[in-house]
């Protein structure tokens, strides 16, 4: 917190709206204050990297959280790319001269050596960015109180309440000063980008957040007396007249117009020519720090983004030697020197050089920029906040923000306040840039990576391919050789009624930090399990092929190979306990594949008596996509084995002559597709749908359940229902999803809002399996 802000933004504050500029400085700290609440008490819930993005990711759980992390991933770069070109700006006014480099060198040249630096520095180690951090901060909290202590022994009271009395009126200008100076308090959300990496977060951090706002907000108010005591002195007017290149300007003026470094000029003033350079000196080693921290946050937050799948898996990858996520500190690094060639090269005016086509950007506009960023995000970890108090009320939280939810509600009125007075230019750019990101994410989820990217990504160390099918083809990863028997016939099942091929596949997973070409010597022992499940597909005459695929994650791998084979279906087992994780449901790699492969999926929890013998099945009926699917499935397992389908629908009791006639035609309807099976049809009256399921499941062999909507916007997979039924049922499951092309997904999720406005009675069908599913 305490860096370009301090030694910059000071200044331009003082310059725009003189002594009030520190109640700016105080309002800026209490919208801060009210956000920094939020982020003390989550982290005290998620104690790992990712910061706001993670704690909006863990509370929403939907792909529209990637907007999130896309705002963080610009807007931390953003104020690393303020503080070196703050860094560059000052080292060219006042270190040239000093040193006798040419004028004629780029004013920005020491800004971007800096910033390779940081970027080697942090892609060394989390310890050695530490270390350097204590050190400068230790060093410029001295220079600072040094520099309070010559410029406070000329404090004239009168000074300060005459600047008081001719700016207080000027709201719209504090306003906009209090947006401009608010980029120097992010530095509390900074602390909880890397929770992993510290002791006891949940305690830690809390204390961190408040005890540095208290500290920064008061040396900030010292800071910005001091400088409009020198401004306001006409000794100092004369000093600059005497001693700095004014360029013509009145000395007022110029201190108008480069309230950027102000600061340092009264430094020269008080503390004479040693002063001076100690406080310039500082004031580099202050940006820097600051820089080195929010390059430091900006990388974790693209790390929990990897991890997520909102951003390619590979920046999730950490050096063998230094164990630091390098890939994304080096993307953190290319997208600070982007921000610094644009805004304060390209279309800046510092340092004497013209913007391109007259637009100035430059340290301000810069600032500004980060600002929008910055403020939208803090905004919607607030609102992360309300809703996690009502999804998650008996959430164990180490911290609790008072008077929830009227606490984060004033927090974005307040951050919008801000946000309203960021400059018309960099709000424009900061909409350019999320409307960007909402076009890089589709574009990137469309496209098909490329066979290359694939094998280097999840490597394939077997490919055996016995025969080949047509166009239709079913994957069977297999982790556990006693599945093997079960998940295969459901496989052969599938690839017989389509006139596929099944494609059995195995993984070699090994650390993050082995390199993939170590799992080879592992595949022995996947090979044997692979040619058992063959063998049994050749036993029925379908076309069989086999792989083993070598991966840091056995998702990865499942989804790689999907992709590449460009699958039509794939089938996994489910040990039938769902997790205790927050974030976890039927498990990591089940959960990843449910949600990410670009195919039908079924997910079988095989039963205590599953001895291949089917003679009854059990379909719950629900409309949708996903419920088709699970009849389409159930029609093809009993052409193959002369099962009986019974279709069921769960109802109230007591229901009307007319619900009840209404209801046994939606079941004909939608079990009409059925001629080649035997079929019933059941409405069963019970008031607790799950229960009701689960007793039933005992009396058949299968039962096959499609997945509801309700897993599209709460913290599921399949929806609450077939889960907890997959989970009880003492019998096999399956779980189905048909994959949908973006149209369809858009359809259903319009569909769905008109049904609910409407209040229409297929409102509750669509998310259930019957009249009880709201319950």
């Amino acid at each position: 917190m305490i860096a370009a802000g301090i030694f910059v933004l000071s200044g331009l504050a003082v310059s725009n709206v003189g002594a009030v500029a520190i109640g700016s400085f105080l309002l800026a700290a209490v919208v801060a204050g009210f956000t920094a609440a939020s982020y003390a008490e989550f982290s005290s819930i998620y104690q790992e990297s990712g910061g706001g993005y993670m704690y909006v990711a863990n509370t929403f759980d939907s792909n529209l959280t990637y907007i999130m992390g896309w705002t963080m991933i610009l807007g931390y770069p953003a104020s690393a790319a303020f503080y070196l070109a703050s860094f560059s700006e000052w080292f060219y006014r006042f270190i040239f001269p000093v040193l006798s480099i040419p004028r004629a060198l780029p004013f920005w040249i020491p800004g971007l050596v800096i910033l390779g630096l940081l970027i080697v520095l942090n892609m060394k180690g989390t310890e050695e960015s530490n270390q350097f951090q204590i050190i400068v901060t230790g060093l410029k909290v001295a220079l600072l109180i040094l520099f309070l202590y010559g410029g406070l022994q000329t404090f004239e009271t009168s000074v300060i309440m005459t600047s008081v009395a001719e700016n207080i009126d000027r709201v719209t200008q504090i306003g906009l000063t209090s947006a401009l100076v608010f980029i120097t308090f992010f530095g509390f959300s900074a602390i909880t980008t890397n929770a992993e990496e510290i002791k006891d977060p949940g305690t830690t951090i809390p204390r961190a957040i408040y005890l540095s706002m208290g500290i920064v907000t008061v040396i900030y108010a010292l800071v910005v007396l001091v400088i409009v005591l020198a401004v306001n002195d006409a000794a100092f007017l004369d000093f600059l007249t005497d001693n700095v290149q004014i360029g013509g300007l009145a000395p007022a003026e110029f201190v108008a117009e480069n309230g950027e470094v102000s600061m340092g000029y009264a430094a020269q003033y008080y503390l004479g020519p040693l002063g001076f350079y100690v406080i310039i000196v500082g004031a580099l080693v202050s940006m820097l720090s600051a820089a080195n921290a929010t390059i430091m946050a900006g990388s974790r937050v693209k790390l929990a983004m990897a991890r997520r799948n909102h951003l390619p898996r590979g920046f999730e990858d950490v050096h063998p030697d230094f164990n630091t996520p390098y890939k994304a500190v080096l993307l953190t690094g290319g997208v600070i020197l982007t921000y610094i060639v644009v805004f304060a090269v390209i279309f800046g005016e510092a340092a004497g050089s013209e913007p391109l086509f007259g637009l100035h950007l430059g340290i301000e506009g810069l600032a500004q920029f980060a600002n929008f960023l910055l403020l939208t995000g803090l905004s919607i970890v607030n609102i992360a906040l309300i809703q996690s108090r009502r999804k998650y009320p008996d959430l164990d939280r180490g911290f609790r923000v008072p008077l929830v939810p009227v606490i984060p509600a004033i927090a974005v009125l307040a951050n919008l306040g801000l946000l309203v007075n960021v400059g018309l230019t960099a709000l424009l750019i900061g909409l350019g840039v999320e409307v960007l990101g909402v076009v890089v994410w589709f574009v990137w989820k469309s496209r098909t990576p490329p066979v290359e990217e694939l094998e280097e990504q999840t490597p394939t160390a077997v490919a055996e391919y016995r025969s080949s099918g047509e166009d239709y083809q079913v994957v069977v990863p297999i982790a556990n050789p006693r599945n093997a028997r079960q998940l295969m016939r459901t496989a052969m099942t599938l690839a017989e009624d389509n006139d596929g091929e099944i494609l059995v596949m195995s993984v070699v997973t090994v650390p993050d930090q082995t390199p993939l070409s170590r799992g080879r010597e592992q595949t022995d022992e996947k090979r044997e399990v692979l040619d058992q499940a063959m063998d049994l597909a050749e036993e029925r005459d379908v076309p069989v092929s086999g792989t083993i695929r070598i991966g840091h994650n056995a998702a990865d791998a499942i989804l790689n190979t999907i992709t590449q084979h460009d699958s039509d279906a794939v089938i996994v087992g489910w040990k039938g306990r769902r997790s205790k994780r927050r974030d976890v449901v039927l498990g990591t790699n089940v959960d990843r594949v449910v949600q990410e492969a670009d195919c039908d999926v079924f997910v079988e929890k095989i039963g205590m008596d599953a001895d291949g013998v089917v003679d009854s099945i059990l379909v719950p009926v629900a409309g949708g996509p996903h419920a088709e699917l699970a009849i389409e499935t159930a029609g093809a397992i009993a052409r193959h084995t002369g099962a009986t389908i019974h279709a069921i629908y769960v109802i109230d009791p007591d229901p009307s002559a007319e619900t009840r006639q209404r209801d046994d035609s939606m079941l004909a309807d939608r079990t009409a597709t059925l001629e080649d099976a035997t079929v019933e049809t059941t409405l069963l009256e019970s008031a607790d749908v799950v229960g009701a399921l689960v007793e039933e499941s005992a009396d058949h062999d299968l039962t096959i359940i499609g997945a509801t909507r309700e897993g599209v916007i709460q913290k599921f997979v399949f929806g609450t229902i077939p889960e907890t039924v997959a989970e009880r049922a003492p019998t096999t499951v399956i779980m189905t999803k048909r994959e949908l092309d973006v149209k369809t997904r858009l359809q259903e999720s319009l569909d769905k809002l008109r049904e609910r406005v409407r209040g229409s009675p297929n409102a509750i069908e669509q998310n259930g399996i019957g009249d009880n599913a709201r319950d």
